[in-house]
């Protein structure tokens, strides 16, 4: 039972949620994540019932309103996640799966662009540039386990305390710089760009400027 007693149901057609489901079920013990309490599903649909998370998004208007605390947390979610055991790990959701991702996306016409930041535009061109760029400048990964969404609203605290991380469906072995380039994308938008220091310095990381805007670029061609 939830402290809050909320329970959250989701419902999709099948195939969409048995990936969230499986790795819910991995994460169990290793990371505050939501527990499971049904999953189910019939020909055509599936649904999966979770517990709620304690506490609030680190983007609500207690954290927005005191930004030093917010860092503090995200900063003690970002060192719990490098405390999970990648050694037997199934998910692979490294360089070469997101690249096959928004190579679909662009194959299918689902990112246009006029999609594209207007100083991404007028430096590459075009989407199919952008695409290009990022195949011929990939790197090795720097393996740990990612949350692969680690964006604000996914990160919950009470006052200074991290309690938990929601949307794991793009969790699995990935390279370190990922995630933080999308914290680092979330921080700017809702804390202000001054607090992106704050938070590699509460990390005790030098950010790798090459790898994050590798990063932040490859996230304009995502969905």
């Amino acid at each position: 039972m939830t402290l809050d007693n909320t329970f959250f149901l989701k419902i999709a057609k099948k195939g969409l949620l048995t990936k969230e489901y499986e790795k819910l079920k991995w994460l169990d013990g290793k990371l505050n994540v939501p527990k499971i309490i049904l999953y189910d599903f019939t020909f055509d649909t599936e649904y999966l019932i979770t517990e709620s998370i304690h506490g609030e998004m680190v983007c609500s208007p207690y954290y927005l309103s005191n930004p030093d605390v917010g860092i503090k947390v995200i900063a003690e979610a970002f060192n719990q996640i490098y405390k999970v055991d990648i050694k037997n790990c199934p998910f692979d959701v490294s360089i070469n799966y997101k690249l096959d991702l928004i190579s679909d996306n662009v194959k299918n016409n689902l990112v246009k662009d006029e999609n594209l930041k207007e100083e991404t535009l007028k430096k590459y061109g075009s989407v199919q540039n952008v695409l290009e760029f990022l195949k011929n400048n990939k790197f090795n990964d720097k393996i740990c386990f990612s949350h692969g969404d680690t964006s604000l609203p996914n990160i919950f605290a009470s006052q200074d305390k991290f309690t938990g991380f929601i949307d794991v469906g793009e969790c699995g072995l990935a390279d370190k710089w990922f995630d933080l380039a999308i914290c680092e994308k979330s921080i700017k938008r809702n804390y202000g760009e001054k607090y992106i220091d704050k938070f590699y310095k509460e990390l005790k990381i030098i950010p790798d400027r090459e790898k994050i805007d590798y990063y932040l670029l490859m996230m304009e061609l995502y969905l």
